[in-house]
């Protein structure tokens, strides 16, 4: 992303750069904070020759503390706040200096100023260190936003002054420049001439791109037409995968690159593509082979999955409503049969009454087909469930030929053990059969491969003649029986894909410790840091620390919060109140001013100017502007539900011009861009430090939300408890201090605790909770250990404390446990996550280089051995983690409340969401692709960040307002307003996008307005 005025790479918002390169706007707490000097400072600043320079170097200290950086300013360009303080409090009685600081009192005391702290000043020769390091980082991520946090971070830690933002800039651009140049040249030299052609064809047509490219393509369900169509694509995409599978790995690139550049071949059109040098246009769609053959693979295995699952259950269903109703015709016909019985001993009829007597007397009780029937349901040897199960497959055959043959035949499955590959034998020569146009029935016994028919079901899957000896196979049901084996395999982890995202094999995903080395020392993960023996005696303090602390205040009764039932054994939780915030919040937002939603869009776009990242993909060094009235209708008709059309009728746009703008600079990553300065842009507001929850941490909380898919998509899932008949997603979000930081779209199917750490780990703001709140959905083995590798902790909030007493353990070799109150469950194995140290590194190495996410992690962990070492060692750890948490957790009622206002904020912003979702009538997300649906909840989420921005600016008016006067009630009720909050907007309504003449003015909205409790 480049600015329009400068051939200088743009990394930071008007916003971003202001809070990291302008001096410090200090309250009063904070300027007697900062401006409070030690004796060395002191000394420092009265060194200097003259008032002026003495008052300088003062400043110069105190917004050094604030911000460890300097800055390019003089007397005249610091606050008159400031100076006055600084007078009064170090030079009492004296006027303010009237004369200049000269160049060497104002650059001289630098040097001595940063080495108080422990600083030094950036010197030229650290660029070519950190240039080095910056062009290693490009091979784990090339955004830009990933590269300044670590450069930030990297001069923290080494503790020197940040250079100036031009220097930034060219350090970044240098690197990508670099790595730019070093992929093309290793592609061009590795690509022989065929396969330069065969890159070279897809360029040939315009169509013949975006058949395969486009994610608009990709298939709608997983029914026989679609799946075929995905076949196809496979098909087409091998040979070019084929190139890329031998060529990608030398480039040395984390699966995060090869997915950024796959998407520019997508975006990009084919005019575009062509323009670019071969090289770089080589390696995109080397990546987009890559990258898109394996979600085809994965589009295949989840579709075989689901057919095979659905087939299961369909003829379990119909072999149960068989059973149910032979069952249930015997017993009708029991007391009817004990009837006719009864005539046997009846004494009105003698042994000289004719039988037709008898018979006419029987054909009374029972007609005689019903007899008849009934004689031989009675008679016949019972159908056992095995029986009627398999009875329903021979009536499924039909749609396990047409879905689950097609789609098994065109996967290549591997597996590492016996077990998996005798299943591979059978699929093999299931192949060969079908290859040859014969049919499973016709081959001979001994053809089948050993050990695939299980002796309980012989009689199932085999014919006999009258002997006994097995003359044939009953074909359709023995396929079937292979393919369910094929999917419960595939589910263990036994069978895997290669050529796969989802469904590789496990310790082919884990990255090599030694080749990343230097990637992984950058990026300074805690769990890799310092040995474990450190880590774990630490933890283990702590853990038999909280234990005892909990048992020797629940029984002083000091838990005020918490009985024990000694008699029953459990434990009785008073659960903490909730907020009563909601009157305050309603009567503030009842006295605003209500305004149009694209005034306020408008508004907060000035301030920020968030509509600069929507730059549209095109050739390097292009300076096309967007329009910012068609930018803001586009997102709003995306968010609302409107779509183009409809917005082209409501609005002063014309659909052309939406349609277009909604092409050109609609994508996420563009959308993630956007979000990301109107988050940066709120939390520099001075009302968001009064939104935190603890000052000493800053809570972060995940959750999913349900919402409706308009149009079927493979993401979308049927939830019959959400969405009733139709489909539905899942936006799981990650919010903090009311402000949504990060949103990723889930199937309804899928667990949320899989993107937990995904979600935390990718978020690419400025704003870094290091809590993070979650409801019971948040919880699995592997959470709590993830995050606390990484320097976060997961805090979920309970519903249920007795529940949580079965996940208590305590360390190992520890006295005293046995009198406790409550009894751990078990005893954690030190020594196992010791031994498996080295696995859990390669773990964390791979997650922190993003070169798996943690929702394939997790699954693929789940599906091991649960004798697996290190599967066992990370649950370990987990455990110890959790355990310490929830004892923290029982015995700190403080702790329970601010989880549960962490979680309470979440709520409240999936009702914002909901109410923006549901202005078009329904609670759903528009898009025929998944890629378009995420670009609907992308733009939700920013319409909803836009509402917060306005209110947190309008919050941030009345706190300047209080701290004048210093009104601390009023500025109590400040904090217990939330942003998210819309009774003072109009979402729905003509938009006038163009017509400019109801400017927001803040002062004369908040004119008159006062807090009362």
């Amino acid at each position: 992303m480049r600015g329009d005025e400068s051939k200088r790479l743009t990394i930071l918002s008007r916003a971003e750069k202001t809070a990291l390169y302008a001096l410090p706007e200090f309250d009063d707490f904070q300027r007697i904070e900062f401006f409070a000097m030690t004796d060395a400072e002191r000394d420092l600043a009265f060194a200097r020759k003259g008032m002026a320079a003495q008052l300088h170097c003062l400043l110069q200290i105190g917004y050094f503390k604030a911000k460890y950086a300097f800055f390019r300013s003089s007397l005249g360009d610091a606050p008159t706040e400031d100076i006055a303080f600084l007078i009064q409090r170090y030079f009492p009685g004296q006027a303010s200096p009237t004369q200049q600081v000269s160049d060497n009192d104002r650059y001289l005391p630098r040097k001595a100023i940063a080495a108080l702290f422990c600083f030094r000043l950036w010197s030229d020769d650290d660029h070519a260190g950190l240039l080095a390091k910056m062009t290693r980082l490009t091979r784990t991520d090339v955004s830009s936003t990933f590269l300044l946090a670590e450069l930030m971070v990297f001069l923290i830690g080494q503790r020197i002054v940040r250079p100036g933002y031009s220097t930034l800039q060219d350090l970044i651009a240098s690197a990508l420049t670099a790595e730019r140049e070093r992929l093309e040249q290793l592609v061009e030299s590795a690509l022989t001439d065929d396969s330069r052609d065969a890159l070279q064809q897809l360029l040939v047509r315009e169509n013949t791109l975006s058949d395969l490219a486009a994610l608009k393509q990709d298939a709608k369900s997983f029914r026989y037409r679609q799946m075929g169509l995905e076949r196809q694509k496979r098909l087409t995409l091998a040979p070019l995968y084929t190139i890329a599978k031998a060529l990608l790995p030398g480039l040395d690139l984390s699966q995060l690159n090869i997915a950024y550049y796959a998407s520019l071949a997508n975006f990009y059109t084919i005019y575009d593509l062509r323009r670019f040098k071969s090289g770089q246009t080589n390696l995109y769609l080397l990546c987009y082979a890559w990258q898109r053959y394996r979600q085809l693979t994965d589009n295949v295995v989840e579709a075989f999955g689901y057919h095979t699952r659905q087939l299961e259950d369909d003829t379990k269903a119909v072999a149960n409503q068989q059973a149910v109703k032979i069952h249930n015709e015997r017993q009708q016909a029991t007391p009817r049969v004990g009837e006719l019985l009864l005539l046997y001993v009846d004494d009105s009829l003698t042994d000289v009454t004719p039988f037709g007597t008898v018979r006419h007397r029987a054909f009374g009780i029972m007609p005689e087909e019903t007899l008849r029937s009934t004689g031989k349901l009675l008679t016949s040897t019972p159908v056992s469930q095995m029986d009627l199960r398999w009875q329903a497959v021979d009536k499924q055959s039909g749609l396990c030929t047409k879905n689950l043959r097609p789609l098994a035949i065109s996967l290549n499955f591997a597996s590492s053990s016996a077990s998996g590959k005798i299943w591979l034998d059978a699929l093999e020569w299931m192949k060969g059969v079908f290859a040859s146009q014969q049919r499973l029935s016709k081959q001979p016994p001994e053809d089948i491969p050993l050990r695939t028919i299980p002796t309980r079901l012989r009689s199932f899957l085999l014919d006999f003649d009258t002997n006994g000896k097995a003359i044939g196979l009953r074909g359709d049901r023995y396929e079937f029986w292979v393919y369910r084996q094929l999917r419960k395999r595939l589910d263990m982890g036994d069978i895997y894909l290669d050529d796969s995202i989802q469904h590789r094999r496990f310790a082919d995903d884990l990255v090599s410790m030694e080749a990343k080395a230097d990637a992984l020392k950058a990026l300074d993960i805690p769990w890799l840091r310092q040995p474990v023996d450190t880590t774990l005696d630490a933890l283990f303090i702590e853990l038999d620390t909280q234990w005892r602390a909990f048992d020797a205040e629940l029984r002083s009764g000091k838990l005020k919060h918490l009985e024990f039932d000694q008699d029953k054994q459990t434990l009785i939780w008073h659960r903490p109140k909730a907020d009563k915030d909601k009157q305050i919040q309603q009567g503030f937002y009842g006295k605003l001013q209500a305004r149009d939603i694209a005034d306020v869009f408008r508004f907060v776009n000035e301030r920020c100017n968030f509509l600069s990242a929507m730059k549209p993909l095109q050739p390097r060094y292009a300076k096309k502007i967007a329009d910012e009235d068609s930018l803001m209708a586009v997102i709003i008709a995306q968010a609302m539900n409107h779509g183009n059309f409809k917005m082209a009728e409501t609005c002063d746009i014309p659909y052309h011009v939406l349609e277009a703008t909604h092409q050109q600079h609609l994508r996420p990553a563009t959308l993630i861009d956007a979000n990301d300065m109107i988050s940066n842009f709120i939390a520099s507001l001075p009302i968001f430090p009064y939104y935190s929850i603890d000052m000493d941490v800053l809570y972060g909380s995940v959750d999913g939300q349900k919402f409706g898919a308009a149009s079927p998509t493979l993401k979308a899932r049927h939830s019959r408890k959400y969405f009733g008949k139709d489909r539905g997603v899942v936006a799981f979000t990650l919010l903090a201090n009311h402000v949504a930081l990060q949103t990723e779209l889930l199937g309804a199917n899928q667990h949320e605790s899989y993107w937990v750490f995904d979600i935390c780990y990718n978020n690419t703001s400025d704003i870094r909770p290091t809590m993070i709140t979650g409801d019971m959905h948040s919880i699995n083995m592997a959470n709590f250990a993830l995050l606390h590798w990484f320097g976060m902790n997961l805090a979920p909030r309970f519903t249920n404390l007795q529940t949580q007493l079965k996940h208590l353990y305590r360390g190992p070799g520890k006295n005293g446990y046995g009198d406790f109150l409550i009894q751990s469950v078990g005893e954690i194995d030190r020594d196992l996550i010791v031994a498996e140290k080295t696995n859990l590194d390669h773990i964390a190495a791979t997650l922190g280089l993003k070169e798996m996410s943690q929702s394939v992690l997790v699954r693929k962990i789940c599906t091991l051995s649960g004798h697996h070492r290190t599967r066992k060692a990370l649950f370990e750890y987990d455990k110890l983690i959790r355990t310490i948490y929830t004892l923290r957790y029982l015995r700190d009622p403080q702790l329970q409340r601010d989880v549960n206002r962490s979680e309470n904020r979440i709520e409240s912003y999936h009702q914002l969401r909901s109410t923006i979702a549901q202005v078009n009538g329904k609670k759903e997300l528009t898009g025929r692709t998944d890629l378009e649906v995420d670009i609907s909840n992308h733009c939700g989420r920013l319409i909803a960040n836009v509402v917060i921005a306005y209110n947190s600016m309008l919050l941030s008016g009345l706190l300047g307002r209080y701290l004048t006067t210093g009104n601390e009630k009023a500025m109590d009720l400040l904090r217990r307003i939330s942003p998210a909050a819309w009774q003072h907007l109009h979402f729905l309504g003509h938009y006038a996008f163009r017509d400019k003449r109801r400017p927001i003015d803040l002062e004369s909205i908040l004119e008159g307005v006062v807090l009362t409790p």
